[in-house]
Order: C-alpha cells, then structure tokens, then sequence
C-alpha cells in the first residue's frame, strides 16, 4: 500500500511539473489592434478671400449636408475622423491614424465633378513619405454636380492607386457626400 501512495505521489507531482512547465510559454502575446469606430466624418474647406465651409456627415444618420465650391479655385481640405458612440467621451480619430501612417489612406473619389487633389502642406506622412491626405489640396473646374465619396482604408496594399480597388485593403469607413461646383 505504501507503494501506491507513494507511486501515485510521484506521478501527480510528475503531472503538475509537466504542467507548469507547459503553461510557462515565453511566446510573445499577439498584439489585437482593434478597428476604429468611426461615427462621423467632417470636412473643412478653406480658400482665399471666403469663410471655410464645414461639413459634418454622420454614418449612421440621415444626412442632408452638401458640398459647395467655387469653379476653377484651390481649397485647403482638412478632414477629421470622429468616434461619437460616447456623447461624454468624443475621440479624435485621426490622431491614431496619423500614428498609424503606414496603416491608412484617406481617398477620394469623385462622380459628376471634376476636381483633382494632392497633398497638403500639414499631411501626415508614412514612413515612405507617402501622404495619408488627412490634409489635402482640392482644385474644382468646371461647374458641375456629382457627389464625393470619402474613404478611410486600412492597410492598403499600395498607396499609388487610382480607383478604391486599386489600393486594397479593408474600408474603415466610406461616405458619399453630394458636392456641387458653382460658377463665381
């Protein structure tokens, strides 16, 4: 009988060895990035001589905000990224997509207008020196209507493209904004 006890001593000891052996992993812990929650985007237009234009359009709300430029004029674009689910805790979204460069592009895509667009003085950069576009310039031509539509992509593949397809990636948010181009 002392046998036994003494067998079955070993092997639960053997037993908890192995397991604390096992549980001790150095593996490094995967780090989770979760997605943003985006809620709201806004837009700040500015140019010479007019007050800036601010437009604000919700994701998940009926939106009636429209974008008006003048023909053949350069606009300073500033767009902001915002988490509003908290109405006591508002997060500046882009702070952490300029933190995470390399990680974003802002893109824009225009139907019915034509505007062209490039980088503005204050953009973010990544570490290739490309422009994120959270600032950027805009130049209208002729006037027109037609709407924009406004995409944050997540890891793109490429940061050359021209159409949304074209960069890969997953959208963390994307809006279409009407936007009409009028005559001085």
């Amino acid at each position: 009988m002392d046998n036994t006890i003494i067998s079955y001593t070993k092997n639960t000891l053997l037993f908890l060895f192995l397991i604390s052996v096992s549980s001790c992993s150095k593996d490094t812990p995967e780090v989770v990035n979760e997605e943003e929650l985006i809620t709201t985007v806004v837009l700040n237009f500015s140019t010479q001589g007019e007050p800036d234009q601010t437009v604000r359009w919700e994701t998940e709300a009926a939106n009636s905000a429209e974008i008006i430029l003048k023909a053949n004029a350069e606009y300073d674009v500033q767009i902001t990224f915002l988490d509003e689910s908290d109405p006591n805790d508002i997060e500046n979204i882009n702070e952490e997509i300029i933190e995470e460069a390399d990680e974003h592009q802002v893109f824009y895509e225009f139907s019915g207008v034509s505007v062209t667009y490039g980088q503005g003085s204050s953009d973010a950069l990544d570490s290739n020196q490309n422009p994120v576009y959270i600032n950027s310039i805009w130049n209208t031509n002729a006037a027109n209507s037609g709407i924009v539509r406004v995409f944050l992509i997540h890891e793109p593949t490429t940061k050359s493209a021209t159409t949304r397809d074209g960069f890969g990636g997953e959208t963390d948010v994307s809006v279409d904004i009407p936007i009409r181009i009028i005559e001085e």
